[in-house]
């Protein structure tokens, strides 16, 4: 009979657990913009309708491991006290300048710091988890194939638990776990665990009397998870706890590791995991999270699980996709973009009448205002959130990039036909991210974004239509957009309707004339012919 070990001692954090109101939205943010690995795919024990993820480094060591319930539509919570209040990921201190541009590229809002002499970058997830990435003087890790990772996320620094006083919390987590009181910066305490050199080997304690209670829900840590060598060490770790007041669960099998669970004094619920088995349990490593996984006891539901679960890709943007017309040569695929109000039916007859033949997806704007789809936010009529445009012109080009590999036609060139607020998202992509449409057809639109330099666009051509009795449209606005676009070296061309910001025939007749005309050259950077229709 194994003898429980008499003094265990907490190397690190295992994992955290947090709270989403969207599996889809969650798993872009988390592997797209930070760049971790979805390692596991699996549901909640307790429900399993809803997904469990498990994002981490390449072979989910504990440490570097962030989870989520995604509840969807699940209403947001407000971290306080007895909760998590903060993550924060260690990166080369080197990188902070990199990360800060690049929360920056997908319109993510951030503040710095300095913290215990540490660079801090703070920010939000899309559900508003706070996140933290501090610079550490860590040297750079590596991938599997050797290859540095310069500005990779390294696993977690440390937590933060805010709480309205420390004292009893002190004395569970110095006296009862073991951790070492190290650093305070006012009402900040640090405390570390026993493996300075493992991922996430220290805590922070924030102490506010004026914080209020924590709620529940989208956006919030549920719980944290702290190492254990093994089953034998677990097992004094519930007699150890248990010895100093506390009310602990019995040890409960989470397939992936044996757990035990205990709210220490101020209400944070924690957790002892055990290291082992591990992720590979049930994949190979090189696999992690490619297939949905399940606890043995649901595989009699899988069928019912899986149809309920939504699909964490091409679920972004309702969409309707056409392939070419069967016999059909066709040319460059177009993306339709709708305006204000639309949807993914409305740009498909003006499509087809410039197009017979051209692959077509046509999104709809997940973005809603008064309940009229759009593709990004507005903060009043002509006022753009231009972290709001950033950000979802990323997530909207991610997609683009997604159906090229479902539905095959669309990798060829991509043409964007926009129309007023999809307009300005296509031009919005073509400022951000040039390799996703090679032309453009742009209906009504303005200047989307402050651009200071602008890409590269030599080898991209623009047809722009406009109204001369346009009222929604500033017209010194729209000018602002074709002088960005020559500036960065597009070849554009502005045609002039005697309409107002509807579309008429003529836009579309203009449209079918350009683009019977063809590429052309594509790193043309001819003057734009500016024409009068009627």
């Amino acid at each position: 009979m194994n003898t429980p070990n008499e003094n265990p001692a907490i190397s690190g954090i295992h994992h955290i657990t947090a709270v989403a109101a969207s599996a889809a939205d969650n798993y872009r943010f988390y592997t797209r913009v930070l760049g971790l690995r979805l390692v596991k795919k699996t549901v909640n024990f307790d429900d399993p309708f809803t997904y469990h993820l498990y994002y981490g480094d390449e072979t989910g060591r504990p440490g570097t491991i962030l989870t989520f319930f995604p509840w969807e539509q699940l209403p947001r919570g407000k971290p306080g006290t007895g909760m998590v209040s903060a993550i924060a990921f260690a990166v080369p201190r080197f990188s902070i300048d990199y990360w800060n541009r690049r929360l920056n590229e997908y319109g993510i809002a951030v503040d710095t710091e300095s913290r215990f002499g540490e660079p801090v970058i703070r920010f939000n997830d899309p559900h508003g988890l706070p996140l933290e990435l501090i610079g550490t003087p860590a040297s750079a890790d590596l991938n599997s194939d050797g290859a540095v990772l310069r500005t990779a996320i390294m696993g977690f620094h440390s937590a933060t638990l805010l709480l309205d006083r420390i004292d009893a919390t002190e004395k569970i987590i110095v006296e009862g776990m073991g951790m070492t009181p190290v650093l305070r910066e006012g009402s900040r305490y640090r405390f570390a665990m026993q493996d300075d050199n493992a991922p996430g080997h220290l805590l922070d304690v924030r102490v506010d009397p004026s914080a209020g209670r924590g709620r529940p829900g989208g956006g919030t840590v549920h719980h944290i998870a702290f190492r254990t060598r093994d089953n034998r060490e677990q097992l004094s770790w519930r007699q150890r706890i248990r010895q100093h007041g506390l009310s602990v669960t019995d040890v409960r099998d989470r397939k992936y590791f044996q757990s035990i669970y205990f709210h220490e004094p101020g209400g944070v619920l924690f957790e002892i995991a055990t290291d082992p088995p591990g992720f590979a349990v049930d994949e190979d490593p090189r696999h992690l999270g490619t297939t949905l996984k399940l606890p043995h006891q649901y595989e009699a539901l899988r069928g019912q699980i899986e149809e309920q679960l939504p699909p964490l890709e091409l679920t972004d943007f309702r969409h309707v996709y056409l392939p070419p017309e069967p016999g059909a040569k066709h040319g460059d695929s177009i993306v339709a973009l709708h305006g204000t109000g639309g949807n993914e039916h409305d740009l498909i007859p003006v499509v087809r009448q410039i197009s017979l033949s051209a692959p077509v997806i046509s999104l709809r704007g997940n973005v809603l205002e008064n309940g009229m789809p759009r593709f990004f936010k507005r903060l009043a009529e002509g006022m753009f959130d231009e972290n709001d445009v950033r950000y979802h012109a990323h997530h909207l080009s991610d997609f683009l990039a997604e159906a090229a590999r479902c539905y095959g036609p669309m990798d060829n060139h991509r043409i964007a036909l926009g129309y007023s607020n999809g307009a300005n998202m296509a031009a919005a992509i073509m400022l951000l991210r040039p390799d996703v449409f090679s032309r453009a057809i742009l209906f009504r639109p303005m200047m989307p974004l402050k651009m200071t330099p602008g890409p590269d666009l030599a080898c991209k051509s623009i047809l722009i239509t406009t109204g001369r009795f346009d009222r929604v449209i500033p017209s010194a606005e729209t000018q602002r957009l074709v002088h960005t676009l020559k500036k960065a070296g597009a070849s554009v061309e502005v045609v002039d309707m005697d309409a107002g910001h509807e579309l008429t025939a003529g836009d579309i007749e203009a449209a079918r004339s350009w683009l019977g005309r063809g590429p052309g050259r594509r790193c043309a950077t001819t003057p734009s012919r500016i024409k009068n229709a009627a």
